[in-house]
């Protein structure tokens, strides 16, 4: 049996199938095999060239005959090669994974987090995290709607654009979008922080920033309600029960002279779209009209 001591030449010839069964079979029973694995299977998603090691080895050794230089090149060397250049971008690859989730439009999204917490996503939205020591740094990227239930631990961390969430333990949910940024206490305790700003928000509680200002209500819900089929509002901005309505019936809302900074108080449905229209926009005194099925004019005298 071939020996194995860590070196590149043993990798390379391992990756490219080049070791015999026995020699195979006896890696196989290592502790490290696993490990090895692992980044190799990583290495096959990459797309890199592929190597021709006769070419390169005959490459390098005309080049160094016409510097006139003895060198003594072996057939190893471009196994070793090629070895040190898969195990490294395998560890990156292996190492440095984003998991990923993304929801279109009317659609939601349970996700289990590696620590068993639980997130869903609602309509449009994007989640992505780093797997690698997520018990010691839970940090998510946030880009949409999501609702949290956070096993106790470390910090607990929900990074948007528009600002961060921290928590230990708790259930929560937050929205941001543009210029939407919603908080949502449903257990627990959360910190908000956003250009500066700060504040901490209990069960019950909710905060959003309005033109540079948090302002904060309290909530009647138990947890958020379009996880039930129907999203609710509380003197929001009309801008965003707009966007809300987009990105749960995929379609476009033009507002004409309608002004998207007045208050709305109430809910929609996410079972009919013409339902959902008539609840926002008659107790506003706006009338809408479908077009084309999929975009709707507003106006308002």
């Amino acid at each position: 049996m071939e020996k194995f001591n860590n070196t590149e030449d043993f990798l390379a010839k391992w990756a490219s199938g080049d070791l015999s069964e026995s020699d195979k079979e006896a890696f196989r029973k290592r502790e490290d095999y696993k490990l090895y694995a692992a980044i190799l299977e990583g290495t096959d998603r990459l797309d890199v060239p592929a190597y021709n090691k006769e070419k390169n080895f005959e490459g390098v050794q005309e080049k160094k005959m016409r510097e006139g230089k003895v060198v003594r090149l072996t057939r190893k060397w471009p196994y070793a090669v090629a070895a040190s250049v898969a195990l490294f971008m395998g560890y990156l690859f292996f190492f440095n994974q984003t998991v990923g989730h993304e929801t279109g439009y009317g659609e939601k999204l349970a996700i289990t987090l590696p620590d068993h917490s639980e997130v869903v996503l609602n309509a449009r939205s994007k989640l992505e995290y780093q797997e690698k020591n997520w018990k010691e740094e839970r940090t998510l990227v946030l880009e949409g709607e999501a609702y949290f239930k956070v096993n106790k631990g470390s910090r607990f961390a929900v990074d948007s654009e528009n600002g961060r969430v921290t928590v230990l333990g708790t259930q929560f949910t937050v929205n941001s979008e543009g210029d939407i940024f919603e908080i949502r206490c449903y257990e627990g305790k959360v910190k908000v922080e956003k250009n500066g700003l700060q504040k901490i928000i209990a069960a019950g509680q909710a905060v959003r920033a309005v033109d540079g200002v948090l302002e904060d209500w309290k909530l009647v819900q138990q947890q958020p309600s379009w996880i039930q089929g129907e999203t609710t509002f509380d003197n929001t901005p009309l801008k965003q029960v707009i966007r809300a309505l987009e990105k749960q019936y995929g379609v476009t809302i033009k507002l004409n002279n309608v002004d998207p900074t007045q208050r709305y108080t109430g809910s929609f449905t996410h079972r009919n779209l013409e339902t959902a229209l008539r609840t926002v926009f008659e107790s506003l005194e706006i009338t809408f009209s479908i077009k084309n099925g999929n975009t709707i004019d507003l106006a308002q005298e």
